[in-house]
């Protein structure tokens, strides 16, 4: 028998639990999804060595500059000990603790970001663990979204299981990863070269010779610059890699340029014609400390997931005052990532 356990999270006022799961691809990836229908955020999580299902859906607003979530916590023996834990993973899961009133302000003068404030979005959804996020990351280099996702969904499958439920697992341990092994990898997964990767930073992590889950403290400590030089000393990730994770860890001032990018600038900036690096680097150059969020997000709006959000969302301001005329960008703005090193299906 599985118990429930319900409590309430106080989200900022500029928040939408939708805006936020769907900005990129990560909630197709187990152990997370996404209920439409019921706008509902699920994801698997270990205590120990139980499973416990967490669906989050939002509740209502709390005299208008907060957002109340509802959390159920479902599993074995949930304990209220557990209670704080899940608070706090969550927060940094959803980017709750994130003040973005200087993005939000920043895209009310952008032609096309003005609407971010409005349908609460600019925070990235990520997962608590930060060896989870490097290890689907590395999968999603060099490789089209759908294939990422059916590689990233195959390694979940190696984690202990909810309940009554052997589809839902929870993401797996290092040393779990390394116990199926090459074989696994290659020949179940499907992950081609990224195995040697894969398996080499699961060895260190567990041998203490890196800590990915360090990898917080320092984004808190220490400036972007070295902080990158410690994400691509990383086996397997690259350039492009590594700026995607840097603004996970809210580190948005580092563009992260792959293909994709130079399309978008291409066809968003240049009328067509062909980006360079140093032309993406000079359009974002105005953007600072937020120019990667802002490219991402400029390149987000146009997926179907977020005309949806557009369209439902409230014309006055619920979340946050749009500005009334969107004035047009500086020359040196704009930033997003999504393609092959970075998730983000273009929907």
């Amino acid at each position: 028998m599985t118990q429930l356990r319900t409590l309430t999270l106080e989200a900022p006022g500029s928040f939408s639990l939708a805006a936020t799961v769907l900005s990129h691809g990560w909630h197709e990836c187990a152990p997370m999804s996404w209920s439409q229908g019921g706008a509902c955020f699920q994801v698997m999580s270990r205590f120990g060595d139980e499973v416990r299902r967490i669906s989050v859906s939002e509740r209502e607003r709390s005299g208008g500059d907060r957002v109340l979530l509802r959390v159920d916590v479902e599993g074995r023996n949930v304990s209220r000990e557990e209670v704080p834990g899940v608070r706090d993973d969550l927060r940094v899961m959803l980017g709750l603790d994130q003040d973005l009133a200087e993005f939000h302000e920043l895209c009310r003068s952008h032609p096309a970001l003005h609407v971010v404030p409005r349908i609460g979005a600019g925070r990235l959804l990520r997962a608590r663990a930060m060896s989870e996020n490097v290890l689907k990351a590395v999968c999603a280099t060099n490789v089209n979204w759908t294939q990422a996702v059916k590689m990233i969904n195959r390694i979940a499958q190696l984690g202990p299981v909810f309940p009554h439920f052997r589809s839902l697992n929870a993401w797996p341990r290092c040393r779990e990863i390394l116990r199926a092994g090459r074989d696994y990898l290659i020949g179940v997964a499907r992950i081609g070269y990224r195995a040697d990767s894969i398996l080499r930073l699961c060895a260190e992590q567990l041998s203490g010779e890196c800590d990915l889950e360090a990898l917080d403290d320092l984004a808190r400590t220490i400036p972007t610059k070295p902080l990158r030089k410690r994400i691509l000393a990383l086996r397997g990730v690259g350039p492009a890699t590594a700026g995607f994770l840097l603004s996970m860890l809210g580190h948005h001032d580092h563009l992260s340029i792959d293909s994709a990018t130079l399309a978008h600038v291409s066809r968003t900036h240049l009328s067509g014609r062909r980006a360079s690096r140093a032309a993406v680097e000079d359009i974002y150059a105005g953007y600072g400390r937020w120019k990667n969020l802002v490219y991402w997000f400029e390149n987000w709006i146009t997926w179907d997931t977020a005309r949806r959000l557009i369209e439902n969302a409230p014309t006055s301001a619920t979340r946050t005052k749009p500005a009334s005329r969107a004035r047009s960008a500086p020359r040196g703005k704009a930033a997003r990532r999504v393609s092959r090193s970075s998730p983000g299906p273009r929907r």
